[in-house]
Formats: structure tokens, C-alpha cells, sequence
């Protein structure tokens, strides 16, 4: 079987500059005897070096292809406030220049995947093949999550944004090709669902997202003696700071001054630094990485991750690596969404900051209890989030 594959993004096993881990892991599990030929135009500015690794790992020939010129220019010129005069999002106008097509035709594929929302316009140019389109999340309903939830946005001129970018991708996924011949692929369930209110004619699939590198030899659950290490991974931006700001707040409050001596925060990346100040002041123990060289391995050390989502769509990668590394994940609603982990069974999922402090209460009383869910989620998401038994269900939907 011969698929061809066109990306904004090159592939490889981290996410680097942008979601390049998804389909590398896919690609990594994929069917015997599938040829796959990519295309890329490189948005990740990966060095011949790196792509010249991807090709060997994947066993894959990469092919770049340049932005259109117009494109091109409106950043070269700094002109990008222009696209708020376009219908669509701009990555929407990008096409496959007449050489690679006429390449990609005389190649006779017998799959043109194509990977992120905004390339559906080049997905048209393929009509006569059978194709996959790997969205992977409905962006029009992450931009109506945030108009639901206005304190996500600072001020009246990002409101204004959110609104314009939530009708250019409801504009563009409700024109998505509802043909025959081609599949989509969403890794979140509320996602697909969404997408088919807007364009009811897709042949839509909900697909587990595969979780990634593991690192080897799994550990053993065992919470740490005499302070339980927890962490919050990710930026402090508009995804976590309702929700983070929260958290803050209610561990600062004079009731609460019991948690110093069970837990020992880690805030693991950037915009952290306000809150780590306030929590210190207040006299937890509170350690600060910015960036970790091995993501998997920095997280692995601890014991329980906190993910104060507010806002978002699709599946959550730094969670999904937390409990297939063995962590006790506590999240929101939309942290802990289309993975495949059950409430007070191998995970805990919060609402309100109440909530969170009697989570945090309990550990310590009950730590064999959370360590046994803390192990339930991890064979959960080995299981359930297996990349190859994602990637043979991928491919069979494509046939």
C-alpha cells in the first residue's frame, strides 16, 4: 500500500515546534508494507541532519515544499493583520505547487493522508483518490469554548479575535468534502461530534490519541516518603490560569496551611513565577523547572500531577504521558477528556477548588488506595492508547 502524507509540520517523536509527534508515532506502528512518501513544508525548521534521521527511523522519503509566495510575503512584510479580511484561516489557502501534484498523480497512491485542519484546501486537490484528513481537534469548538467561558480572554479586542476566528473555522469545516472517498480522524470525541453538528455528511471518526515514548524501566508506584512530589506541567497561559489561579488561592488560605507538610510542589515550565512566589510566602516547599532537556524522564520522578485545565478541546498530551509514566493524575473536566480513565478509578477529576483541597486532604490519609489508581490508569492507557493498536484502527477506516 502506498500512502502519501502532507504536513505542516515534519514528523518526529517530540512534539518540536509544533505537533509533530502524533503522526510520527503512527507512522512508527503502521501496517506492513506501507510505503509512505511525505511531503512537509517544514513549519518546524528541522536541518537536513534531523530529517535525514526521521527518513531512516520511519523507513520514509521526506520532500519539502515552500509556503505560497503570497504567503510568504505577508510575513516577510509583516502584513499578517491582513488575514482578518479572509474568509477562511490562512493556512486554508495553502495548495500543492502543479509539480508535486503531477508528482503525487503519477505515484498512483492508494491514500492521501493529509494532517492538521487548516490543509483541507489541499485535500481538494486529490479528489480522485481515496484520502484521510487527521484534523486531529474541531477548532471551531475550542474558539466556542472560549466565547463561553470569557475569562479566558483579557480584553474586548481578544473577544473580538476569538469570535473572528471562531466563524473562519466554522466557515471552513462546514465546506469540509463530504465525499465518498475520504475519512476524518479526531481524537476527541466532543470534537467529532461538533464537526458533525456543523457538517452532518462526514464519514467522522473518534480515534484515541496514541501516547508516545515510555520510559524504560517503568517505575514502581510508590508515592515518596515524607512529602508526596507533585507537579503542574505546562505554561501558565490562557488554557490553565482560571483554573491554576484557583488552585493558588485556595492553598494559600490559613485552613489549608496543613497541605505544607504532605506535598512538595513542582512547577514544570514557563509564566510560573508569580504563583511559586505566593506559595512559598505562604510556606510550601516549591521547586521551579523552566524547561527539562527529557520531558518524560523530569516527569516520571514525581508522584501526582495537578493539570488545572480550564479551557480546551481533543486530548491533553502531557497528561496522557503523566499517567502512562505511572503519575495519579488530578485534572478538570477537559484535562482528563478522551482518555481513557475513569474517575475515582484511575484518575481524579475536579470542578470546584473545594473539591481539589479534599483530594489533596485525602492522599496522605489513603496514599495505597491512590498509588493502585495511579497503576489502574497507567495499564489503562497502555492498553487503550497502544500506538499500534491505534494506528491499525487509523488505517482501517482509510480502506
Amino acid at each position: 500500500m502506498k500512502v502519501i502524507f502532507i504536513t505542516p509540520v515534519t514528523p518526529y517523536k517530540e512534539n518540536i515546534g509544533g505537533p509533530s509527534g502524533h503522526p510520527y508515532h503512527l507512522m512508527k506502528e503502521r501496517p506492513e508494507g506501507m510505503e509512505i512518501v511525505i511531503y512537509s513544508y517544514n513549519q518546524n525548521g528541522f536541518t537536513t541532519e534531523r530529517i535525514a534521521e526521521v527518513e531512516k527511523e520511519l523507513d520514509v522519503r521526506i520532500h519539502l515544499l515552500q509556503k505560497p509566495k503570497w504567503i510568504a510575503w505577508l510575513l516577510k512584510l509583516h502584513l499578517t493583520f491582513l488575514r482578518l479580511f479572509l474568509k477562511y484561516p490562512i493556512n486554508y489557502y495553502y495548495r500543492l505547487p502543479k509539480e508535486a501534484v503531477a508528482d503525487i498523480e503519477d505515484m498512483k497512491p492508494d491514500l492521501v493522508w493529509v494532517y492538521s485542519q487548516e490543509f483541507s484546501g489541499i485535500l481538494k486537490q486529490f479528489r480522485a483518490f481515496k484520502r484521510l484528513h487527521m484534523v486531529p481537534d474541531c477548532y471551531s469548538l475550542h474558539f466556542y469554548r472560549r466565547l463561553a467561558l470569557r475569562s479566558t480572554m483579557a480584553s474586548k479586542t481578544e473577544y473580538w479575535r476569538v469570535l473572528t476566528n471562531y466563524r473562519k473555522y466554522f466557515r471552513m469545516e462546514q465546506e469540509y468534502d463530504a465525499g465518498e472517498n475520504i475519512a476524518y480522524h479526531l481524537v476527541g470525541e466532543a470534537d467529532k461530534n461538533f464537526l458533525l453538528k456543523i457538517n452532518p455528511k462526514l464519514n467522522a471518526h473518534f480515534i484515541r490519541h496514541p501516547r508516545y515514548e515510555l520510559a524504560e524501566p517503568q517505575k514502581v508506584v510508590a508515592f515518596a516518603q515524607p512529602k508526596i512530589k507533585l507537579l503542574i506541567a505546562g505554561r501558565y497561559d490562557f488554557y490553565m490560569q482560571e483554573k491554576a489561579d484557583e488552585m493558588i488561592e485556595a492553598l494559600t488560605e490559613a485552613q489549608q496551611f496543613a497541605l505544607r507538610e504532605n506535598f512538595v510542589f513542582t512547577f514544570l515550565g514557563k509564566g510560573w513565577e508569580g504563583h511559586i512566589q505566593t506559595l512559598r510566602e505562604a510556606g510550601y516547599e516549591v521547586e521551579h523547572i523552566a524547561f527539562a532537556p527529557d520531558y518524560v524522564e523530569e516527569v516520571r520522578k514525581h508522584d501526582i500531577q495537578i493539570t488545572p485545565i480550564a479551557i480546551g478541546t481533543g486530548t491533553k498530551g502531557k497528561v496522557l504521558d503523566a499517567i502512562a509514566n505511572g503519575l495519579l493524575v488530578i485534572g478538570t473536566e477537559y484535562a482528563l477528556e478522551n482518555i481513557a480513565v475513569e474517575d475515582g478509578v484511575s484518575c481524579l477529576q475536579y470542578d470546584t477548588k473545594e473539591e481539589l483541597l479534599a483530594i489533596l486532604a485525602d492522599i496522605p490519609r489513603n496514599r495505597e488506595r491512590y498509588e493502585e489508581m495511579a497503576e489502574r490508569g497507567r495499564q489503562a492507557v497502555l492498553r487503550e492508547h497502544n500506538r499500534g493498536k491505534v494506528a491499525k484502527y487509523l488505517f482501517s477506516i482509510a480502506q
